[in-house]
């Protein structure tokens, strides 16, 4: 009988072990991330959305605005800042040396007070972290009111 129950706990110890059983008890643990490190996160170009938000605006950062003119993606836009919604978005987004897949896609910007509004991107700015971007002026007046802000928080999406 001895002989039995210690071949039966070295068969469970054996099944416990096996790699099937580790991925399962690895598949149970799950890790807290800290709302701190969610809200940092969500500033990056690869956020994912937040908790409570849709899944529409799931860029976040700083839009700032500028003068078009030639852009990366091959257009030149000059005198065209008070009349079309133009966007460049941070180089991270740009594949290549110069024009990307990013280049002609629209994409959908909320502004902290809810405004929306949809431009074309028709260049890179290098100087946008991940998440932010530059528009043109007509652009930050329609979300932002005036130029004075200067650079003003949004949300936004490629569409």
């Amino acid at each position: 009988m001895k002989t039995s129950a210690v071949s039966f706990a070295m068969f469970v110890a054996g099944a416990l072990a096996s790699p099937i059983n580790m991925n399962m008890a690895r598949a149970e643990q799950q890790v807290e991330v800290p709302a701190a490190v969610k809200i940092q996160l969500r500033h990056t170009e690869f956020a994912a959305k937040r908790d409570g938000d849709d899944n529409s605006y799931n860029r976040h950062g700083h839009m700032t605005y500028y003068e078009v003119g030639p852009g990366a993606c091959g257009h030149d836009d000059s005198g065209k800042g008070d009349t079309h919604n133009i966007v460049a978005v941070s180089s991270a987004l740009m594949s290549g040396q110069g024009a990307g897949d990013a280049c002609g896609r629209k994409i959908a910007i909320k502004g902290h007070d809810g405004k929306e509004v949809t431009a074309v991107v028709r260049d890179k700015c290098p100087s946008c972290l991940p998440g932010g971007i530059d528009v043109s002026p007509k652009v930050f007046k329609e979300l932002a009111g005036n130029l004075d802000v200067g650079k003003t928080e949004v949300s936004w999406t490629f569409i």
